[in-house]
C-alpha cells in the first residue's frame, strides 16, 4: 500500500487539511473530527484502494483501513504539523456550528481520550499475561527480582492510569498537558493514598470536607477534573493581562480547580465508577446468561459503531474495583474467535484465490484480536456470515457466563492473552470457561457459515451496474495508455513555480504537484471538459475531475478560507458538468487584497501519482484560459 498516496487522496476527498480539526487512529481505523462534514465525498473514499469502509459515528468520520492504519495516520501527522492551522479550527467551528447530543459528545470524548493511551494499557496487559505464564510454569519465583521488575512493568500503567488519562484528556480539551499532569499528581499524592488506606476522616479545607480516597487506576475522576480545568484555564487566560499570563494563569487555575475537584468532581467520579460496577455485579448475578449472550452476540455491531472504546473504561474500572472483569473483555474475545471461525469457513468455500487469501488472512487477524478487516471487508458485505457470527458468539457468551468466565487483566481480546484468565490464587476456573466458550463459538460460527449458500464475495458485494462500470473503466484505462491530456489555465495571470507559494502545504507539493498563478483578473474557468467534484462552503476553492480521471484543485489565494465566502461568487456547483474555458467562479481581487490575503492561486494535480508524468509549462510568463499550463502523460 502506498500510504502517502492514500493519505493525499483522503485529504482531497474530506475537504482538505483546513477542514480537519483532529485526526487520530485506533487499531484499524482513522478517526476524524471535521469542521464541515458536508465536504466529505464518502462514496469516492470508499472506492479508494486500501479503504475497507467508512462510517459516521458520534460526529466522527471514521475510515476503516485495517492493520496498516498507523502508517497512514503518520502521514497525516506529518502533513498537519507542516501546515500552520492553529487558528483555523476555532474559526471553522464558528463558521460551521454543529449540534451534538449529550450521549454523542460523551462517546466522542471517551474515544478521543482512550485511543491514544491504548498501546500503554495493552502493553501492560500483555506483560501481565507473560508474568502469569512464567509463574505458572515456575520459571520465576514471586519473591525474585525478575518477578518484581516484571510486575512493576505490568502494573504501572494501571496504577498510574490517571497520569496517562491526564495527558490524553488535556489534548482532547485543549489544555496544557503539564498542568493536566499536575492535577493527576494531586489525585495520586501519598497524603490521599495513605489517608484512604487508613480510612481517615475527611480533611477540612476552608469549610469544605475533602474525603480521603484512592484514585489509583481510576478513570472518571481525572477526566472530570481536566474538563473543569480546561474551562477555568481558558477563562482566566482570557482576562489575565498578557504580561502576567505565563506566571499567574496556571497557578490561579490550579487554586480554583483542584479544591473543587477534590471536594466534588473526583469523589463524584469515584462513586459513579463504584455504582457502575455494582450495577454490573447485579446484572450478572440475576441475568448473567442473557447478558453474556447479548454482549457477545452484539459485539460486532459494537465494534462497527466504535462503542467498544466507550466500554473499555468500564472494564478497567471493574478490574480496579473487583480485581477481574466479566463484563466486556471475555465476550469480546468470544465474538472475535467466532468471527475467525466464519472467515475460515468462507476461505474454504471461496473459489477465487484472491478471495481465499482475504478470508484466510482476516481470519488470522480476528484470532489475534483485530476483526475490522474481516468484519468490514467480508462478513458485513455478505451479511449472512455476520448473522452466523452473532448467533455463535451469543451462544459462546451464554456458556461462558454459566461456567463463570473472568479475566484478571486488561488486554486486547485475542487468544494470546488466555493466561490472564488464571486467577491470582492459581484457580483455572476462568481459563477453562473461556477456552470452552471460544471453542464452541468457533465451531458453531464455522459450521453455520460453511453450510450457507455463498459462492463468491464479488457476486454479493458488487452489483451488475458496478461490474459494468468497472469494465468500462478498464476499457478507458486501456484506451488512454500512452496518451496525454492538457490542463488549461483556470485564471488569467502570471505563471509561477508552485514553490513560490507562501504555504508549505502547496510549496512542498504535499497536496499534489502543480503550478501557481498570480491572478490579474477575478474569474476562474474550467481547466478542461469534466465535472466539478468539490466546492467549498467558503467558495475559495474548487476541484475538477476530467474524463480521464485527472483531479485538479484550484485554490484562490492563501488562507482565504477565513473570509467565509466574502468576495467570492460561485457560478457553478458541485456535480455540474463543465466545458474547458467555461466560467465557474468570480472573486474580487481588490477586496481580498485589502483584507490582507495573498492572491497567488495554486493549481495542483491531487492524484498525480496515478499518472506517468506531470509536465509543467513554466516557460510562459503570463497565461490565460486559452493556454496550456500542464500536460499529463496518462
Amino acid at each position: 500500500m502506498d500510504y502517502e498516496l492514500l493519505a493525499n487522496q483522503i485529504i482531497t476527498l474530506i475537504g482538505g487539511l483546513q477542514n480537519i480539526d483532529q485526526v487520530w487512529n485506533c487499531t484499524t481505523r482513522l478517526r476524524f473530527k471535521l469542521n464541515d462534514n458536508s465536504l466529505i465525498q464518502d462514496q469516492k473514499i470508499q472506492n479508494l484502494t486500501g479503504v475497507l469502509g467508512t462510517q459516521m459515528r458520534n460526529d466522527q468520520y471514521q475510515i476503516i483501513i485495517g492493520n496498516e492504519v498507523a502508517e497512514v495516520e503518520k502521514i497525516f501527522e506529518q502533513k498537519m504539523s507542516s501546515t500552520n492551522t492553529k487558528t483555523k479550527p476555532t474559526m471553522a467551528k464558528k463558521t460551521f456550528p454543529q449540534k451534538e447530543g449529550l450521549f454523542n459528545q460523551v462517546i466522542d470524548v471517551i474515544s478521543g481520550i482512550f485511543t491514544p493511551i491504548l498501546p500503554a494499557i495493552i502493553g501492560a496487559g500483555m506483560m501481565k499475561c507473560i508474568l502469569s505464564i512464567l509463574t505458572l510454569i515456575h520459571a520465576v519465583s514471586p519473591q525474585s527480582g525478575v518477578y518484581l521488575v516484571f510486575f512493576m512493568i505490568s502494573d504501572a500503567a494501571f496504577y498510574f492510569l490517571p497520569f496517562l488519562i491526564a495527558v490524553s484528556a488535556s489534548r482532547r480539551f485543549h489544555l496544557n498537558e503539564f498542568i493536566g499532569l499536575s492535577a493527576a499528581g494531586v489525585l495520586l499524592y501519598p497524603t490521599l493514598i495513605n489517608g484512604a488506606a487508613k480510612h481517615l476522616a475527611p480533611m477540612n479545607f476552608l469549610g469544605l470536607k475533602i474525603p480521603y480516597l484512592g484514585y489509583s487506576s481510576s478513570v472518571i475522576p481525572i477526566i472530570l477534573v481536566i474538563w473543569l480545568m480546561s474551562y477555568v484555564y481558558k477563562y482566566v487566560d482570557k482576562y489575565m493581562p498578557k504580561v502576567f499570563r505565563f506566571i499567574l494563569t496556571p497557578v490561579i487555575t490550579m487554586i480554583i480547580t483542584i479544591p473543587i475537584g477534590l471536594f466534588a468532581l473526583a469523589p463524584l467520579g469515584n462513586y459513579l465508577g463504584m455504582l457502575l460496577s455494582s450495577i454490573l455485579d447485579w446484572l450478572f448475578t440475576y441475568a448473567g446468561p442473557l447478558a453474556g449472550f447479548l454482549l457477545a452476540a452484539f459485539n460486532p455491531l459494537i465494534v462497527m459503531t466504535g462503542m467498544h472504546y466507550a466500554i473499555m473504561p468500564i472494564a478497567i474500572q471493574n478490574l480496579a474495583r473487583t480485581g477481574y472483569d466479566n463484563f466486556w473483555l471475555p465476550f469480546a474475545l468470544i465474538s472475535n474467535v467466532a468471527q475467525a471461525g466464519a472467515l475460515l469457513a468462507l476461505g474454504i468455500k471461496f473459489k477465487k484465490a484472491e478471495e481465499k487469501s482475504i478470508a484466510f488472512s482476516t481470519s488470522a487477524s480476528a484470532i489475534l484480536g483485530v476483526t475490522e478487516p474481516g468484519l468490514f471487508g467480508v462478513t458485513l458485505k455478505l451479511k449472512k456470515p455476520l448473522y452466523a457470527v452473532m448467533l455463535a458468539g451469543g451462544i459462546g457468551g451464554l456458556i461462558g457466563v454459566l461456567l463463570g468466565v473472568r479475566t484478571y487483566s486488561f488486554s486486547a481480546p485475542n487468544i494470546l492473552i488466555l493466561p490472564t484468565y488464571i486467577a491470582p490464587n492459581g484457580s483455572m476456573k476462568g481459563l477453562i470457561a473461556i477456552v470452552v466458550a471460544i471453542i464452541i463459538s468457533f465451531i458453531l460460527a464455522f459450521t453455520f457459515t460453511f453450510f450457507l449458500k455463498i459462492d463468491t464475495l464479488d457476486a454479493t458485494s458488487v452489483s451488475e451496474n458496478e461490474k459494468d462500470e468497472s469494465e468500462n473503466e478498464n476499457t478507458i484505462e486501456t484506451e488512454k495508455a500512452g496518451s496525454s491530456e492538457e490542463i488549461y489555465s483556470p485564471v488569467t495571470g502570471n505563471l509561477q513555480d508552485i514553490k513560490t507559494v507562501p504555504d508549505d502545504t502547496f510549496a512542498d507539493e504535499i497536496i499534489g504537484q502543480g503550478v501557481a498563478i498570480k491572478p490579474t483578473e477575478g474569474k476562474i474557468f474550467a481547466p478542461f471538459d469534466g465535472e466539478i467534484t468539490m466546492t467549498f462552503r467558503t467558495k475559495h476553492a474548487l476541484a475538477f475531475t476530467s474524463k480521464n480521471g485527472i483531479e485538479v484543485l484550484v485554490h484562490v489565494g492563501i488562507d482565504t478560507v477565513e473570509l467565509n465566502g466574502e468576495g467570492f461568487n460561485l457560478l457553478k456547483h458541485k456535480g455540474d458538468q463543465v466545458k474547458k474555458g467555461e466560467p465557474v467562479l468570480e472573486f474580487d481581487p481588490d477586496f481580498i487584497a485589502k483584507k490582507g490575503y495573498e492572491l497567488i492561486t495554486p493549481v495542483v494535480i491531487a492524484n498525480y501519482k496515478k499518472f506517468a508524468k506531470i509536465n509543467k509549462l513554466l516557460d510562459q510568463k503570463t497565461v490565460n484560459p486559452q493556454q496550456v499550463i500542464m500536460k499529463i502523460d496518462l
